[in-house]
C-alpha cells in the first residue's frame, strides 16, 4: 500500500509544482513591466532633483556588524581551536551579513542610472516589494526540494498566508517593526553576555545543563561563551534562570542567597517581563495599525468613488435619486471601464483614433488626468448642480467671512461718522 502513497505523492507534487510555475509565470509577465516602469519613472524624476546618486552611509551599520562578527569568529577560533564551528561562522557571515548586504546595496543605489544598477533595482523591488510573487517563488522552490526530501512538501501548507488577509497582517506586524525588533534582539544578546559574565564570576558552581542530573554526573559551564549559549538556550525562552542554575538553600548558601535572589530577580524583570512585553507591544500595536488602515481603506472604497472622488455623503446631499451612489460608483464610473478603455487605446493604431481618443491619448502622454471626471458625472451635470470639494468649500466660506467682515466694517464706519456729525451739531 505504501507504493500507492508514494505514487500519489509524486503525482500531486507534480501538479502542485506545475501550478506554482503557472502562477509565477503569470505574475512575472504582469509584475515585471510594472516594476520596470516604476523604476524608470523614478530615475527620470530623480535625475532632475537629486544630485547624489549613491549613498555610502547605507553601509555604516553593516560595516560595524561585519567587524563585530569577524572579531567574534577570530576570538572564538583562538579560544576553541579544536572545536568545529563552521556552521556558526557561516551563519554569522552568510545568514546575517549577506541578506543585509543586499539591503544595503539597494539603499546605496539611490538612483539606478546605469544598466547594472537598473537591473539590480528591478530584481530587488520585485522580490521585496511584491510579496505575493516572492512567496510563490519560494513555494515553487520548496516543491522542487520536496521531490528530494518529502518534508519540504509540508511547507506548501504555508500557502494559506497568500489567501488570508488576517495571516498576512500578522506577518506584516512582524516585518514592519523589524528594525525595532532587531534592536531588541541585540539587547537580548548583550543581556545574556552580561549575566553570563557576572554569573560565571560569582555563581559558577550553580550553572547546570540538566537540573535533573545527580550530583556526580552534573555538567555545568565554565566560560562565558558556553554559559551564554546555555542562558540563550534555556534561560531566555523561560524568562528566568531556574532552568540553568541550581536552586540555593538559604541556610547553606554562605551569604550568597540574597545575591542569587537579586541576580535571578533582575534577569526575570528585565528579560521575562520588560523585553518580552516590549516585543509583544510592538507587534500588537503594528497589527492594530494594519487593521485600522485596512478598515479605513475599505471605508474609502465603499463610500468614495475611485474615479471622480465623490463621497457618498456629498452625492446624497445633492438629492439625485437615480442613479444612486452605488449605481454611480459601479456603473457610471466603473473603474474597469476606464482600464478597458486605456487597454483599448494602447492596442489601437494611433492613426485610427477618433477626436476624443486623440485628446485622451495626448493627455496621457502629458501625464495629465484632466480628462478624468472630478467630483462630477453625467447625472450631476444634467441636474445642473455642482459639488464643491473641501478646498472649494473652505475657500467659499472664507470669502463669505471676508465679505461679512467688510460689510460690518463699513457699517461701523458709517455709524462712527454719524456720531461725529451728531456731536458737531450738538456743540454748535
Amino acid at each position: 500500500p505504501w507504493n500507492y502513497s508514494v505514487v500519489l505523492t509524486y503525482v500531486f507534487g507534480i501538479i502542485n509544482f506545475l501550478g506554482y510555475v503557472t502562477i509565477v509565470g503569470f505574475l512575472g509577465v504582469t509584475e515585471i513591466p510594472i516594476i520596470t516602469r516604476q523604476v524608470d519613472e523614478k530615475v527620470r524624476n530623480d535625475l532632475q532633483t537629486i544630485r547624489e546618486y549613491r549613498d555610502p552611509g547605507a553601509f555604516n551599520a553593516w560595516g560595524v556588524t561585519l567587524m563585530f562578527n569577524i572579531f567574534f569568529i577570530l576570538m572564538h577560533k583562538a579560544n576553541y581551536p579544536h572545536l568545529d564551528a563552521t556552521g556558526l561562522y557561516l551563519f554569522l557571515v552568510l545568514g546575517i551579513n549577506l541578506p543585509w548586504t543586499v539591503y544595503c546595496c539597494r539603499q546605496y543605489v539611490v538612483v539606478p542610472n546605469t544598466p547594472h544598477t537598473r537591473r539590480f533595482a528591478i530584481v530587488y523591488d520585485l522580490a521585496v516589494g511584491r510579496p505575493f510573487f516572492r512567496n510563490h517563488v519560494l513555494l515553487m522552490m520548496w516543491s522542487v526540494q520536496g521531490f528530494l526530501n518529502s518534508s519540504y512538501f509540508t511547507l506548501m501548507l504555508l500557502d494559506i498566508i497568500n489567501n488570508s488577509d488576517m495571516l498576512a497582517d500578522i506577518i506584516r506586524s512582524i516585518v514592519r517593526p523589524l528594525p525595532a525588533l532587531g534592536m531588541i534582539f541585540y539587547t537580548f544578546i548583550i543581556t545574556v553576555i552580561i549575566f553570563a559574565t557576572f554569573g560565571l564570576q560569582n555563581f559558577e558552581e550553580h550553572f547546570v545543563y540538566d537540573e535533573y542530573d545527580d550530583d556526580e554526573s552534573v555538567v555545568g559551564c565554565h566560560n562565558v561563551v558556553s554559559c551564554s549559549w546555555l542562558i540563550f538556550y534555556k534561560g531566555v525562552p523561560a524568562g528566568e534562570l531556574g532552568d540553568v542554575m541550581d536552586g540555593v538553600d538559604r541556610k547553606e548558601a554562605d551569604g550568597q542567597f540574597l545575591w542569587r535572589l537579586l541576580f535571578d530577580l533582575c534577569f526575570f524583570i528585565w528579560v521575562g517581563v520588560l523585553l518580552f512585553n516590549i516585543i509583544t507591544g510592538l507587534m500588537l500595536d503594528t497589527f492594530a495599525e494594519l487593521r485600522e488602515e485596512a478598515g479605513t481603506r475599505d471605508d474609502i472604497l465603499t463610500n468614495q468613488c475611485f474615479v471622480c472622488g465623490l463621497t457618498r455623503a456629498s452625492y446624497d446631499d445633492v438629492g439625485i435619486l437615480s442613479p444612486s451612489f452605488d449605481q454611480h460608483k459601479e456603473e457610471d464610473h466603473d473603474l474597469w471601464n476606464y482600464v478597458y478603455f486605456l487597454s483599448y487605446l494602447r492596442s489601437k493604431d494611433s492613426t485610427e483614433y477618433s477626436g476624443v481618443e486623440s485628446y485622451v491619448d495626448d493627455m496621457l502622454n502629458k501625464q495629465d488626468l484632466g480628462w478624468v471626471p472630478s467630483r462630477t458625472s453625467f447625472a450631476i451635470q444634467n441636474s445642473k448642480v455642482s459639488i464643491l470639494d473641501e478646498d472649494d468649500i473652505e475657500g467659499h466660506i472664507g470669502e463669505m467671512i471676508d465679505e461679512a467682515v467688510g460689510s460690518l466694517t463699513k457699517s461701523i464706519g458709517a455709524i462712527a461718522s454719524r456720531l461725529e456729525n451728531l456731536e458737531s451739531k450738538m456743540d454748535a
